[in-house]
């Protein structure tokens, strides 16, 4: 009998070797080129992972967290259709890692920063149509504070946003569940910190089993409640078999899907449902992280969860929000931080808040700008990619009616004091 970690490492390789010819470019080429953008977008080039092998790894408890990033590394080679597409993007974490990152896989997967006999680790959770590429900066960040830092991948991600309608809500929680309890198990002292969909999912996790390591959370842009007219409609529309997509993009991002199945609008439903219902530890120390203007979550919703939150709370309880305008007065047992103007930024985004303004893809002279807003209008996404003086914010209607081109900011001017309150947070929990 071929054991499960032989049969991955064939389908892998044979996964290269019917690699299509488009892969004799490269990851920046790619996006580089603007005409691919809406032929790829109505064709689906990228959309639709490898049929082969399959779209979610079972985990076993005992597994080590070498052997999961082994792994879910070869399910990223298998199905992702662009995963062996050379790709050399210097970043914080790439230089860090045990072999040179040469193509898109290396970016997408995740991974782990080790020090010699390190007892204190951070373990960080990406979002949805996301992954791992998120933490490239942070990750390294927290890394030269002294901190182990481990990155996971949710099921469906990291290969093609067709793989979002081959998973289920329980497949989210059994790998969020593994990555929390073998590091608590790893670790004398850890810390969670999920961003979006992922704070949702650890949130939800922590609140009914939390180790008793785990010395504090951090929630970048939790989803708590979303914006999206479709949202409470897709349980009942996920079973008609022509309501596939909520959106079609190009794909042409290297680590994020711009496609965007019915079917996941439902899975983040039952985690920000959950989430909200949740009753997080009272002895927890928390720090939240959120846009006021945010475009997809709202952040309302999350300001009455914090508020719930901090009637039983012992522990510190933190707010760090980007908000042009002063938001309304929360508990006084939240230390709330108010950051009202950002360096040549209208305002934040949802996708901001943990890039760098110099992250070398998505920072402000970075080689990806996320125009999609123009997708449809040729002349004005090529406008919006192009010009020297893009207006950068979130991807408001009323930001859309005043600034043209708008790109809907991926980095956060104020990334270097974020961190630095994120570090003191996590020196004083553990």
């Amino acid at each position: 009998m071929i054991k499960k970690g032989y049969l991955l490492f064939i389908l892998a390789s044979l996964a290269q070797l019917v690699a299509t010819p488009t892969q004799a470019q490269t990851c920046l080429d790619q996006i580089n080129d603007l005409s691919r953008y809406q032929t790829d977008a109505q064709q689906g080039t990228y959309r639709y992972a490898n049929e082969a092998g399959p779209a979610v790894l079972d985990i076993p408890e005992a597994q080590s967290y070498a052997a999961y990033l082994r792994a879910t590394r070869a399910l990223i080679l298998t199905r992702n259709p662009k995963a062996t597409l050379r790709c050399e993007l210097a970043t914080k974490v790439s230089a860090r890692l045990p072999e040179p990152a040469t193509q898109i896989a290396d970016y997408v997967a995740p991974f782990e920063l080790t020090h010699p006999n390190n007892q204190k680790a951070v373990l960080l959770i990406h979002g949805l149509t996301d992954s791992p590429f998120i933490f490239h900066t942070l990750a390294a960040d927290l890394y030269a504070q002294g901190y182990d830092v481990r990155t996971m991948l949710l099921p469906g991600h990291g290969t093609a946003a067709s793989d979002l309608k081959e998973v289920d809500y329980r497949d989210w929680q059994q790998h969020v569940r593994y990555a929390i309890s073998r590091t608590a198990s790893d670790y004398s002292q850890f810390a969670v910190l999920g961003y979006s969909t992922g704070a949702a999912l650890a949130t939800t996790e922590i609140a009914a089993r939390r180790p008793d390591n785990l010395a504090a959370l951090v929630l970048v842009a939790p989803a708590t409640q979303s914006h999206s007219e479709v949202a409470w409609l897709a349980k009942w529309l996920d079973w008609l078999p022509w309501v596939d997509w909520v959106d079609k993009g190009a794909d042409l991002d290297l680590a994020k899907y711009e496609s965007f199945p019915l079917h996941a609008v439902t899975l983040v439903e039952e985690a920000m449902a959950n989430m909200r219902a949740a009753k997080l530890p009272a002895s927890l120390p928390t720090l939240t992280i959120a846009s006021d203007v945010d475009g997809t979550i709202d952040s309302q919703v999350t300001y009455e969860l914090l508020t719930r939150w901090a009637q039983d709370s012992t522990a510190p309880l933190a707010l760090r929000v980007y908000a042009p305008t002063s938001i309304a007065a929360l508990p006084e047992s939240i230390n709330v931080t108010e950051v009202a103007t950002l360096d040549r930024v209208i305002d934040m985004s949802h996708i901001g808040i943990l890039n760098p303004p110099d992250h070398p893809y998505y920072g402000r002279a970075g080689t990806f700008r996320n125009c999609d807003t123009y997708l449809e209008d040729t002349a004005a996404f090529t406008h919006c990619k192009t010009t020297e003086k893009p207006y950068f914010g979130e991807r408001s209607a009323t930001n859309l009616a005043q600034y043209t081109p708008l790109v809907r900011v991926s980095f956060n001017p104020d990334y270097d004091p974020m961190v630095a309150q994120l570090i003191q947070f996590l020196g004083k929990a553990m």
